[in-house]
C-alpha cells in the first residue's frame, strides 16, 4: 500500500490495478481517490437499504465557502467527483455552485457526477451547470413505475420523463440509471433482462447494478449479488471483463443487445471482507471531509 499525507492524517490507498478473473495486480502510479460530496443530508424519499442515514426536514449547514477551502487542500489527490446527497437536488443552487467551485478549483479534466433519486427529475434541465456534468445518474431499483416509487418511498419519475429528460440534452449518454439488486427488486436475469429493455426504450445507454452493503437488517434480508447470477445462457448479454480487488469486491462491464438498442452495463458486488485502506474521500453536509463514508474527520 501507499502512503498519503492528507491534513492530519496519513492513509493507506490503493496502489494496484484490480485484476482480470485469470489475470495478475499491477502496480498504479497514479493513487488518486474519488471525492463524494454530500451537499445534503435532506431526502425526500425513504430508501429502506439507504447507506446514508438522511433526514427528512430541518436545516441544511452546508457552506460553499468551506467546500472551496477543502477542495484546494485536497486537489492534488483527487480523481473525480460526486455531487451527491440526501438528495442534491433539493438544493439545485447548491449543486451548481459545488460543481462551479470544482471546476474552477480542480479544472475540467476532473470528471463530475451528479448523483440523484430523480424526484426533482425536471430541475435537472435548469442546471447552470449540467454541461459541466460528465453524467448524471438516477436511482431507479424497479422496472414498474409504481413499484419504483413504493421502494424508494416518494414519487419518483415514470421511465417516459427519463426519456424525454434524455431528448432534451445535448448528449443523451450523460444519463445512467443505477439499480440496487435486491429480492422484490431485479434479483435475476429475466428482471435484468426486463430492466436493460425498459432502459434502451427510453434511450438510455448506460446502467448499472449494485449489490446491497450491509447497511442495516433490510440489506441483509434482501441481499442478492450481482456476480452470482448466470448471464451465460442468454446471448443478448455480452460480458467484456470481470475484475476483482481480491475479497472486497468484484466488477463487470458489458452490453446488452435490446429490441431498440444496445445498452451498456455495469455491476459492482461488496467482496466477503471490507477493504483494509481507504478507498474515497467524503465531505458531508455538515462541512467535514471524512476518509470515506462513516469514516474518520480529516483537517487542515
Amino acid at each position: 500500500m501507499k502512503e498519503l499525507k492528507i491534513g492530519n492524517r496519513k492513509l493507506k490507498v490503493k496502489d494496484y490495478y484490480c485484476a482480470a478473473s485469470d489475470g495478475e495486480y499491477i502496480t498504479r502510479n497514479d493513487n488518486k481517490l474519488w471525492l463524494y460530496i454530500n451537499i445534503t443530508d435532506i431526502c425526500n424519499a425513504k430508501c429502506p437499504f439507504c447507506v446514508n442515514p438522511s433526514r427528512k426536514y430541518g436545516n441544511n449547514p452546508f457552506s460553499i465557502e468551506l467546500l472551496k477551502h477543502t477542495l484546494t487542500n485536497v486537489s492534488p489527490f483527487v480523481c473525480g467527483v460526486s455531487i451527491t446527497g440526501g438528495e442534491p437536488m433539493l438544493y439545485p443552487e447548491f449543486v451548481d455552485e459545488a460543481a462551479l467551485a470544482v471546476t474552477d478549483i480542480m479544472g475540467t479534466n476532473i470528471e463530475l457526477d451528479l448523483v440523484t433519486n430523480g424526484t426533482a427529475l425536471s430541475k435537472v434541465l435548469e442546471l447552470k451547470m449540467l454541461d459541466r456534468f460528465e453524467s448524471v445518474h438516477i436511482s431507479r431499483h424497479k422496472t414498474n413505475d409504481i413499484g419504483n416509487s413504493m421502494l424508494i418511498g416518494a414519487k419518483t419519475p415514470a421511465i417516459s420523463d427519463v426519456k424525454t429528460l434524455i431528448s432534451q440534452l445535448n448528449d443523451p449518454a450523460k444519463v445512467v440509471l443505477n439499480c440496487v439488486m435486491q429480492k422484490n427488486g431485479v434479483s435475476n436475469a429475466q428482471e435484468m433482462s426486463e430492466y436493460l429493455e425498459m432502459a434502451a426504450w427510453a434511450k438510455v445507454k448506460n446502467t448499472s447494478f449494485v449489490g446491497l452493503f450491509m447497511a442495516n437488517q433490510f440489506c441483509k434480508d434482501n441481499y442478492v449479488s450481482p456476480a452470482s447470477i448466470d448471464l451465460s445462457h442468454d446471448k443478448r448479454f455480452r460480458i467484456w471483463n470481470k475484475f476483482n480487488d481480491y475479497d472486497f469486491c468484484c466488477c463487470s462491464s458489458g452490453d446488452y443487445s435490446a429490441k431498440n438498442g444496445n445498452v451498456r452495463f455495469y455491476y459492482r458486488c461488496p467482496g466477503k471482507s471490507g477493504a483494509n485502506y481507504c478507498r474515497q474521500l467524503v465531505y458531508t453536509a455538515d462541512n467535514r471531509l471524512l476518509d470515506g463514508f462513516g469514516g474518520c474527520e480529516i483537517t487542515f
